[in-house]
């Protein structure tokens, strides 16, 4: 999708926010329409080279261990709930708010292992949370300080992602 992206707006670096819009961003007026397609598409669109690439390391590393401890099938149902999750809470909470990234499946899926890890705490120690609970905490510190990220649909993801047993 990113490929495409690139080739619409011509760049690289930056996705511009009409290009975003055309492929299938959360836009609330859109989805107001009948757009609700959107609640998922942009779960799969980046604003830039910088947030895919932070997206898809997060993903390569919590995304093989969901998998491994879930299951493919598990792994999969997590992810779509709480990109879903997440979509549906920036649509309630940041309503004027164009949004796009796969953030909030991420975020379901550190949930997912959040439960996992205070299930499992005695077997596999209390580290494991710990590290989970400071991946969130940067997490947050970042997305209340630096502006256009949506910590809301953060939040669903992370919520979708604990009820997910």
């Amino acid at each position: 999708m990113y490929l495409i992206e690139i080739i619409k707006s011509r760049n690289l670096i930056d996705i511009n926010i009409y290009t975003l819009i055309q492929m299938g961003a959360k836009v609330n007026i859109l989805i107001n329409r009948g757009e609700i397609y959107r609640l998922i598409t942009s779960t799969f669109l980046h604003g830039g080279i910088m947030h895919i690439l932070f997206n898809m390391s997060a993903l390569n590393i919590i995304g093989k261990e969901v998998e491994y401890i879930y299951g493919s099938k598990k792994y999969i149902l997590i992810y779509i709930l709480s990109a879903l999750s997440g979509s549906l809470f920036s649509y309630l909470f940041n309503p004027n708010s164009v949004s796009v990234g796969a953030s909030g499946a991420i975020f379901g899926l550190l949930g997912a292992m959040l439960v996992f890890g205070l299930k499992e705490k005695n077997k596999i120690g209390k580290q494991y949370v710990k590290n989970i609970l400071e991946t969130l905490a940067i997490n947050v510190i970042i997305g209340i300080t630096i502006s256009n990220i949506d910590n809301y649909a953060h939040l669903g993801g992370l919520i979708m992602g604990q009820y997910q047993h």
